[in-house]
């Protein structure tokens, strides 16, 4: 008979708070309590059960997707991403939306951005100031964000680049805010939209106009994210204009993809997957470089060995993409912070039938999670979990139900290969530009922006040293 295991018994609005303040310390403490798996009963949500162990991970990611949901679990982005991005869909559309945009992120397309992630690093690393504190977490989201406009828009120097760049930088911190994250969080996604429109519209009364717009807390929010749904509009608009299928940016390979019955996708789902690359894209990779360049200052040995490596594989002289694969311990390093420092907690499934996972019969309706931050502590996993290692991906391949930074299954995030390629090259750039240390007094913990995990106060540092060549460690 189905049955949802134990869990904490106090008040979903609690539990939310505590959810949203430090998630981290609340699975950790109800692992501790519950073990492997829980239930969690949150505000505006179904019940969550929290599964840590491979074996209900891979029940969750090997299980038929008929019943597992992912889209419908993540419906809180819905008014933000709109309900065609592909984190949204289930199904068969979701299939034949993956279809569509799996292509332009591999293949021999890949070396060609690589090129632009190192030069875009270069122009970010010149303009560091040297001798005085900055948060790298910064320069990371503007090097990521860079890299977005010019490899998925094609966006060359002018106008439309400022003018999106701006734009979004804006959206990102006004989103990521705290009560950004409490409108993506605690409101239905058919509300905050509906309340959205109606606020950004004026209502009218006889002769008179009533803007409701000056009674919502998140009005900034909303009348950026319009501005830059204009933005991505012209953009299509023009691009169909000129009815150019040059060009290897991402945009201009998905206006040309077509699906199995030879239809394109549509204006309104090229947005939503366009706004899904630029955020998730950008604020993903720029702080899980945020996090590897504060643990590796963390570890001075990390350091010095990333500084052997570099010189034993790739010399003297500018960065050469293509060595790239043969930097392991950087490729490690990256790993183990992204097993220590994972920015997302968790993976969801919303169950559609009754299902037998991790050795318990569920309910439909509940969400069955895969919990990245419990899995990627677990002693029987990772042995002294909380130690930094790199060593340990080091000729070896990770177990997929043990490390999922990028998700699993058929859900895996699409832009996996474009995610990592594009942390390598940056963190092995700077690695070869700069002398960092860590700003005196500074001291980093876990915090939460929107859906993500970042580093407090953006990881202060010092540059003492623009080095041409490389690093001296």
């Amino acid at each position: 008979m189905a049955s949802l295991p134990d869990g904490p018994s106090v008040p979903a609005a609690i539990a939310t708070m505590r959810w949203l303040r430090d998630p981290g310390a609340m699975l950790e403490a109800c692992a501790r309590r519950y073990g492997d798996c829980f239930t969690l009963r949150l505000w505006n949500q179904p019940p969550w059960v929290v599964f840590s162990d491979p074996e209900g991970i891979k029940d969750i990611f090997t299980g038929d997707p008929a019943l597992l949901h992912a889209g419908e679990a993540n419906e809180v982005l819905k008014s933000v991403l709109g309900e065609n991005s592909l984190l949204l869909m289930d199904g068969e559309r979701h299939l034949r939306e993956r279809r569509l945009m799996m292509p332009p992120f591999h293949g021999e397309r890949m070396r060609a951005y690589g090129e632009t992630m190192r030069d875009v690093a270069d122009r970010a690393i010149d303009s560091w100031p040297i001798g005085k504190p900055f948060a790298i977490h910064a320069e990371m989201q503007r090097i990521t964000l860079e890299v977005i406009l010019r490899t998925v828009f094609g966006l060359g120097a002018g106008p439309r680049l400022e003018r999106m760049r701006a734009l979004l930088v804006r959206y990102t911190a006004l989103g990521t805010s705290r009560l950004g994250t409490a409108l993506l969080l605690l409101m239905p996604p058919r509300y905050a939209r509906r309340i959205g429109d109606l606020a950004m519209d004026p209502v009218r009364l006889g002769p008179f106009a009533l803007d409701l717009s000056r009674l919502l807390p998140w009005r900034e929010l909303l009348q950026v994210g319009r501005e830059v749904d204009a933005l991505i509009y012209e953009e299509l608009a023009e691009r169909r204009a000129r009815a150019s299928a040059a060009g290897d940016d991402v945009l201009t390979m998905l206006m040309a993809a077509r699906d199995e019955a030879g239809q394109p996708m549509s204006d309104v789902e090229l947005r939503d997957e366009l706004l899904t690359l630029l955020l998730a894209g950008h604020e993903t990779s720029a702080t899980s470089l945020a996090w590897a360049i504060h643990r590796i200052l963390e570890h001075p040995e990390v350091l010095r060995a990333l500084g052997e490596e570099r010189d034993r594989v790739t010399g003297p002289g500018p960065l050469d993409v293509d060595q790239i694969g043969n930097l392991a311990y950087l490729d490690a390093t990256l790993k183990e912070t992204m097993r220590t420092r994972p920015i997302i907690s968790i993976v969801a499934r919303k169950l559609k039938g009754p299902m037998r996972i991790g050795g318990r019969d569920l309910p439909a309706g509940v969400v069955a999670i895969a919990c990245i931050h419990l899995a990627h502590q677990r002693a029987a996993s990772w042995p002294d979990p909380e130690r930094f290692d790199p060593a340990r991906f080091l000729g070896k391949k990770p177990e997929p139900y043990e490390f999922f930074p990028f998700g699993g299954g058929t859900r895996r995030c699409v832009g996996m290969a474009f995610a990592l390629y594009e942390m390598k090259i940056v963190l092995a750039q700077v690695l070869r530009r700069v002398r960092l240390r860590a700003a005196p007094g500074s001291r980093v913990r876990i915090e939460r922006r929107g859906i993500t995990l970042a580093p407090s106060g953006g990881v202060p540092v010092i540059l003492d040293a623009r080095l041409g060549l490389g690093l001296e460690v």
